[in-house]
C-alpha cells in the first residue's frame, strides 16, 4: 500500500469522523433521529455530557488521523488503534439494529466504520512488511 493510499484513507476517515462529530454536536435531536429509533433525555445533563463526550472524542480522532495523513511515522500506532475502535464501533451498531434500536443510517454509519477498519488494518499490515 503506498503513502499516497494511505493519507487518502486517513483524510477519508478524518473527513468523516470530524463531519459526524461536528453535525451530531451541532444539532443532537436530528443525529438520533436519523440513527435510533429512541430518543436520548438531553435535558438530563448525565446524558447530554456522555453524548457530548462520545462526539467531542470522535472529533478527536479526526484530528489524530488529519494529523496522521500529514505525519508518515506516526500512521502504524493510529492505524492500530483506529482499526479497533472503527471496529467496535462497528460492531456496537451492527447489534443495535435487531433489537430495533438502530435504523438502517445506523446500519450505513457501521458499515462505513467497518470498511474503514479493514482499510486500517491493510495499512497497517503494509507498514510492518515493509518495515516502515
Amino acid at each position: 500500500m503506498t503513502k499516497a493510499w494511505q493519507k487518502r484513507l486517513l483524510l477519508t476517515a478524518a473527513t468523516w469522523n470530524l463531519l459526524g462529530g461536528i453535525t451530531a454536536l451541532l444539532d443532537p435531536g436530528r443525529h438520533i433521529r436519523q440513527l435510533f429509533t429512541v430518543s436520548l433525555s438531553l435535558g438530563d445533563p448525565l446524558q447530554l455530557f456522555f453524548f457530548r463526550c462520545v462526539w467531542i472524542n470522535v472529533i478527536a480522532w479526526g484530528l489524530a488521523y488529519l494529523l496522521a495523513a500529514f505525519w508518515a511515522n506516526s500512521r502504524k500506532a493510529v492505524f492500530a488503534a483506529g482499526a479497533a475502535g472503527k471496529a467496535g464501533y462497528a460492531a456496537a451498531c451492527f447489534a443495535l439494529v435487531p433489537g430495533g434500536i438502530g435504523t438502517s443510517g445506523l446500519l450505513v454509519a457501521g458499515a462505513v466504520d467497518l470498511a474503514l477498519a479493514a482499510g486500517f488494518v491493510a495499512a497497517f499490515l503494509s507498514l510492518r512488511t515493509t518495515g516502515r
